[in-house]
């Protein structure tokens, strides 16, 4: 039974090895879900990412990412002795940049997305719009869990800077399931029969 165990980790652990050379595709997205604390108030943050790119070199994915988060803040207003909700939904869209340095299936993974960024927020009695700026960059493992499969765990940093509005930074842990393809292997024409 070891034997037949360790001949399937063996077999597992090669095609791992070649899970991000240059020409696969990459796809797969993020979910990530933070909340924040500070004296009487409280937020809730959960943003989904979808993602889509090429290794353009061993370990290097190049690509493009469309992000959607929705945010809840409750601040206690001091002069009205009540707590004020706020929701907003933001939308995200750019480049990303990811680097998985190693060649085992256990790998690390390091990941850029500048990106252009809209968001609606709703309060109480008013909603507004404006747009801005987001960098986001994060550290972190992937898990190879086949040779088309990884799951990655990411501590990240986020960082959103609005139109006459100060920059936010908000650190968080992401969980994801990405998926690397090959390329559509181009049929071969059968000879010709002689006749």
């Amino acid at each position: 039974m070891k034997k037949y165990l360790a001949i399937v980790l063996i077999f597992v652990s090669m095609g791992a090895i070649a899970q991000v050379e240059k020409g696969k595709y990459f796809v797969g997205g993020s979910a990530d879900i933070s909340v924040s604390y500070i004296g009487k108030n409280s937020g809730f943050n959960l943003g989904v990412s979808p993602n889509f790119g090429v290794v353009v070199v061993r370990g290097f994915v190049v690509g493009a990412r469309y992000s959607f988060t929705i945010s809840s803040a409750k601040n206690y207003d001091n002069t009205k002795k009540e707590y004020v909700t706020t929701t907003t939904y933001s939308s995200a869209i750019g480049p990303i940049f990811r680097y998985y340095p190693g060649k085992k299936q256990l790998k690390g993974v390091i990941v850029f997305n500048p990106a252009y960024l809209t968001t609606t927020t709703m309060r109480k009695s008013s909603v507004s719009g404006t747009h801005g700026f987001n960098l986001y960059g994060a550290a972190g493992i992937a898990y190879f869990v086949n040779d088309h499969i990884s799951i990655e765990t990411l501590l990240y940093a986020n960082v959103s800077g609005y139109v006459k509005v100060l920059p936010t930074t908000r650190i968080g842990l992401s969980v994801g399931v990405f998926t690397f393809l090959d390329k559509k292997k181009k049929e071969t024409a059968l000879p010709k029969a002689e006749l």
